[in-house]
């Protein structure tokens, strides 16, 4: 049996897979790209050959975030027309489940403070993600804005270590109340 060699392409997409999860942890250093590289099984330096700079390791991996997320919204509004919000809820909080996308994308908010370009493809990200969930429910601004909003406040309770099992309102019940949610 031979030993095939991955491509620079499927590299780069497990280098991606493996930036999510290690940026959400370390943020965007060199840590982080170090993390990569023993994920796949390479040396730093190949990893920064893949992309060019840390900055661009989180340019892809915000890419293939964005990606993941318009593609489970499409996938929960074609499954549930009816409630395609909701679903769509659904299908984000499966998304995210793992903590690494709501970590990722913590730490690309903090770097895009001091990097335009991270803050740009931020911003880009958002509009595409709210553009696929308008196509998806036809909804009004506010009722996007709302939908949005309970989004950042799941990652936001889930990097905080919230349990979110019973649901965000759940969670923001006990924390009104005082109670530990964790």
């Amino acid at each position: 049996m031979t030993d095939r060699r991955s491509t620079a392409p499927q590299r780069r997409s497990q280098a991606v897979r493996a930036g999510v999860r290690a940026i959400a942890d370390l943020g965007l250093t060199t840590s982080a790209v170090q993390r990569v590289a023993e994920d796949i099984g390479v040396s730093q330096t190949y990893v920064f050959r893949l992309f060019g700079s840390k900055q661009a390791l989180m340019l892809a991996c915000l890419d293939e975030m964005e990606a993941r997320m318009r593609a489970a919204f499409r996938d929960a509004a074609e499954a549930d027309p009816d409630e395609p919000l909701e679903a769509m809820g659904a299908g984000f909080r499966s998304l995210v489940a793992d903590g690494s996308l709501s970590g990722f994308w913590l730490q690309a908010c903090a770097a895009a403070r001091g990097d335009e370009a991270v803050a740009a493809r931020c911003r880009s990200f958002i509009s595409g993600v709210l553009e696929e969930a308008d196509r998806g429910a036809g909804s009004t601004p506010e009722e996007l804005s709302s939908f949005l909003g309970r989004g950042a406040l799941v990652l936001q309770l889930q990097a905080l270590g919230v349990d979110l099992s019973g649901g965000s309102g759940a969670a923001v019940a006990a924390l009104r109340a005082g109670r530990r949610v964790s």
